[in-house]
């Protein structure tokens, strides 16, 4: 046992011996650099004309000092920067503006050093660009890709939606508009006001999407992170069956369910006939409206449940039980104890879903493509199931109408920021922070 402490004792003393000869032959390295640099410095012109400038400053100092004594200005051998600055004041104070003493006196206070509450503030500032710097070093490369993929195509949306006659092979255009985009969006029947011909727009079916899916979702994630808080066996299990379709590919899902909706050899009209229901088609030839938009609701609250409840579970986690503790004392049901303690104090998180789900469901696409495909409707059907998002894909299509694109995004981008407002103003009474 002795033997086998002295090897560890002579490996571990042999170890730190060699990370100590490691350290210092890495620091003789970094000295010798940084002497070599210095050196090289201290040759330039720009350091040599430094050092000159501060000998001339002092220079300038001294002869001040020397018209009204030394035994005034010097303690010993060191000047006194303070007594020459107060007397330099002083003397401003009595002379008039045009008097010519007034601009050789403030220039000899400019020379001055600075005072410790500028050495402060320039200590202050440095540390500020420090850190600023360190930010930006460190945000840099998001910055580039956000730059990239983000800004530039906003900031190019609102140059192209001004033009008219676009050609997008060349980028040149005949003319400039201010509304005339805008208008030709707007008056698309396709797009917000359906006419005889079309029995839906984009901007309906994305409302319908928004105003059903985003509260259902919310009301069902909260219910199931409540339900996964309050369990204990198989607790792991479960909140990773839940968080499966945030890592799932929505188009391989939106494939699923467009599968498991067929009219023929469904899942969903196999179940619906062991009760005597024919379900029919519900996003086949022949599919009614209402039944359509049902299947991309639901997809939209299955796709939707995993982040929510997510964001919901980790905040209901963070509560303190002495709050449950308390309710309990007081024989407080389940269900006030959820209004009146659960709810408010996740209520900040609740209000960031809630903003996050109308921004993401006002950009649904991929769900659409992957049910009703790229004409994103039913076959044969006289509606069409398309968002606002796939609207301005179509466009797409056709490089020249690019100024159009520009114009419908612009139009989305409105539509979400003036919602974004009105949920801020409101969110101001309602969440508890």
């Amino acid at each position: 046992m002795n033997v086998l402490n002295r090897l560890k004792t002579r490996i571990k003393d042999t170890f730190h011996l060699i990370s100590w000869n490691v350290r210092n032959f890495f620091n003789r390295i970094k000295n010798a650099i940084a002497s070599f640099f210095v050196s090289k410095w201290k040759n330039t012109s720009v350091y040599k004309k430094r050092i000159e400038k501060k000998k001339n400053r002092r220079q300038i100092i001294y002869d001040y000092a020397i018209q009204f004594g030394e035994e005034r200005f010097f303690d010993g051998v060191h000047l006194r920067y303070d007594r020459i600055r107060k007397h330099i004041n002083e003397e401003l104070q009595t002379l008039e503006k045009g008097n010519p003493k007034v601009e050789e006196l403030l220039a000899i206070k400019k020379v001055l050093p600075a005072t410790k509450d500028q050495v402060k503030r320039r200590e202050k500032a440095k540390e500020i660009t420090k850190n600023l710097l360190q930010a930006a070093l460190y945000l840099l490369p998001v910055l580039v890709l956000l730059g990239i993929f983000s800004f530039y195509p906003i900031i190019n949306s609102f140059r192209l939606v001004f033009l008219t006659g676009y050609n997008g092979m060349t980028g040149e255009y005949k003319g400039l508009t201010l509304f005339g985009n805008f208008a030709e969006v707007i008056k698309d029947p396709s797009f917000i006001i359906p006419s005889a011909t079309t029995k839906s727009t984009a901007l309906i079916n994305t409302g319908l999407i928004v105003i059903i899916s985003v509260p259902l979702t919310i009301i069902i994630s909260l219910v199931i992170s409540v339900a996964l808080a309050s369990i204990k066996p198989l607790k792991g299990f479960f909140q990773t069956i839940y968080f499966l379709p945030y890592v799932t590919n929505a188009l391989a899902v939106g494939l699923v369910f467009a599968y498991m909706f067929q009219a023929t050899g469904g899942l969903v009209n196999r179940f619906l006939i062991t009760f005597g229901i024919e379900g029919g088609s519900w996003i086949g030839v022949g599919a009614p409206y209402w039944k359509a938009m049902f299947v991309l609701i639901l997809f939209s609250v299955w796709n939707g449940l995993a982040f929510k409840i997510m964001v919901f579970l980790s905040a209901i986690e963070s509560i303190d039980k002495q709050y449950y503790q308390a309710a309990s004392i007081d024989a407080t049901p389940r269900f006030k104890q959820f209004t009146k303690i659960t709810v408010p104090l996740i209520s900040p998180s609740i209000f960031y879903i809630l903003i996050t789900s109308v921004i993401g469901s006002f950009k649904t696409y991929s769900s659409v493509v992957a049910i009703f495909g790229n004409e994103g409707k039913p076959p044969g059907a006289d509606y069409h199931m398309k968002t606002i998002v796939f609207y301005i894909y179509d466009y797409f299509s056709n490089p020249d109408n690019m100024p159009l694109a520009a114009a419908a995004s612009i139009v989305l981008f409105a539509i979400i920021l003036l919602l974004t407002v009105v949920q801020n103003a409101v969110g101001k009474r309602r969440v508890h922070y």
